[in-house]
């Protein structure tokens, strides 16, 4: 369902519209938690601080698509938001080729890596195989996640966000039910192998929606024009240029962000296969809590994005205004219900009948230690993503980039400074530091009204 952002009461048009994101979100975040909980479950708490080595190193190449995907859908929405739908269709096809053509670079390059990485993050001897052939698989199907992701910007910046909610819980239910099979008879690479197949399905199916959307899609204020030859209709340089614009910046930022957990992990590791099952449990959690915030300030972007290319300036700061208020709202919900079932939920990834070698008392306990610290500063993820959101959907990237890196730089820091003598306390104590340093940051961007000025339109 194609969806015209640029009319209707802004927090309604936000809240209806990030909905089904929301939901999206929650099962993109249940597909990615299947893995962890089977693993801890029905394997063992080593299975699951394998994955858990493994995850910043599949996050990188995530963060990637997920970067890529939102200079996809900025451009989309603003050329949707101008009415030239024959662009959109342009635009659709011109990112479908590049986001595969960049897959498949980074499946040849990391399928070789994955191994002499793992030995590099010091992950104990006992997780080591696991890791590695966890991380191989997943590389495989790193072609249908980039499809995806490419596929779901398109349906996004077109304001559809119905579309990927289907698609997300089919694959997501496909994955568990794939993730009970095959994780007794083939462990951690059966769970591998099941997140496989479900992305693939995900990928081809979307990739098929899109096709049909676009021939559907009529060419709106473009009509009159000439047609461009095949090529240029299905590839155009210039589009690329438009979207690698938005995304060089939202890739940096989404990819220092992967690093900067890749580098904790490093650290993390070090203290044992106890601290890291409690780590790996405790950020899965953390990481849903912060995405659902993060989702619905995306609607925001995609808002902005097409009532920038509409000419409407006083809409988008109505709703910024709304989905501050709105995020804030959520977060401190999101707040009370961490505190009060922090050690409920890190046992739920917990086998209290693993092996002796590793506490699930103290993996509980250490794992509630970390949400405890971190969980009040979600207010603060909150705001910023919303300011994220508007200049990141008026085209200002350098700033967005901005503010999330000095966030992550410093907070990496402040763990390899602090867990010395704190150990993993510093840890916990480095996340709310960065996030509070960001937010100040993103407000200040906000403030200071540079995106009020941005000239941002794509063209053809």
């Amino acid at each position: 369902m194609v969806k015209d952002l640029t009319q209707g009461k802004p927090s309604k048009v936000i809240l209806m519209f990030s909905l089904p994101l929301l939901l999206s979100m929650v099962f993109q975040q249940f597909y990615n938690m299947a893995d962890s909980i089977i693993a801890g479950k029905m394997i063992s708490n080593n299975a699951l601080a394998a994955i858990g080595v493994s995850t910043p190193v599949t996050m990188i190449y995530v963060a990637i698509a997920v970067g890529c995907s939102g200079g996809i859908s900025v451009v989309v929405a603003n050329l949707f938001g101008q009415h030239k739908f024959r662009s959109v269709k342009t635009a659709s096809s011109t990112a479908l080729a590049f986001m595969f053509a960049l897959a498949a670079v980074l499946t040849l390059v990391g399928y070789f890596i994955s191994t002499p990485l793992v030995k590099l993050l010091q992950t104990p001897a006992s997780i080591q195989e696991d890791s590695s052939a966890y991380l191989e698989i997943y590389t495989l199907g790193l072609i249908f996640v980039f499809i995806y992701n490419a596929s779901n910007a398109v349906f996004t910046g077109m304001g559809d966000s119905i579309t990927p909610l289907i698609l997300l819980i089919c694959s997501s239910v496909g994955n568990v039910i794939l993730d009970i099979v095959m994780a007794k008879p083939l462990g951690v690479a059966g769970l591998a192998y099941a997140t496989l197949i479900a992305q693939a399905v995900a990928g081809i199916v979307a990739f098929i929606l899109v096709i049909v959307k676009m021939k559907k899609l009529s060419d709106g204020d473009e009509a009159d024009q000439p047609r461009l030859p095949y090529l240029k209709r299905t590839f155009n340089g210039m589009i690329l240029l438009s979207i690698l614009a938005i995304s060089v910046p939202g890739v940096c930022q989404q990819s220092f962000v992967s690093i900067g957990q890749l580098l904790v992990q490093g650290l993390i590791n070090g203290f044992g296969e106890q601290t890291i099952a409690a780590y790996t449990a405790a950020m899965k959690i953390n990481t849903f809590c912060i995405q659902c915030i993060v989702t619905t300030a995306n609607a925001v972007a995609a808002f902005t994005a097409q009532n920038m290319g509409a000419g409407d300036l006083k809409r988008v700061k109505q709703g910024m205004h709304s989905a501050t208020v709105m995020l804030c709202t959520f977060a401190l919900i999101i707040i009370a219900i961490v505190a009060i079932f922090a050690k409920p939920l890190t046992g739920f990834f917990i086998n209290n009948e693993a092996d002796s070698s590793i506490s699930s008392a103290a993996v509980i306990d250490t794992g509630a230690k970390f949400l405890w610290i971190t969980c009040p500063f979600y207010v603060f993820i909150a705001v910023k993503t919303t300011a994220d959101g508007v200049i990141k959907g008026a085209g200002k990237l350098f700033q967005f980039m901005v503010s999330t890196c000095v966030d992550l730089v410093l907070r990496v820091a402040l763990c390899y400074a602090l867990a010395p003598s704190l150990d993993f306390l510093g840890i916990c104590i480095a996340w709310p530091i960065g996030w509070v340093i960001g937010t100040a940051i993103a407000v200040g961007f906000y403030i200071s009204k540079g995106w009020q000025k941005s000239k941002f339109a794509v063209s053809a």
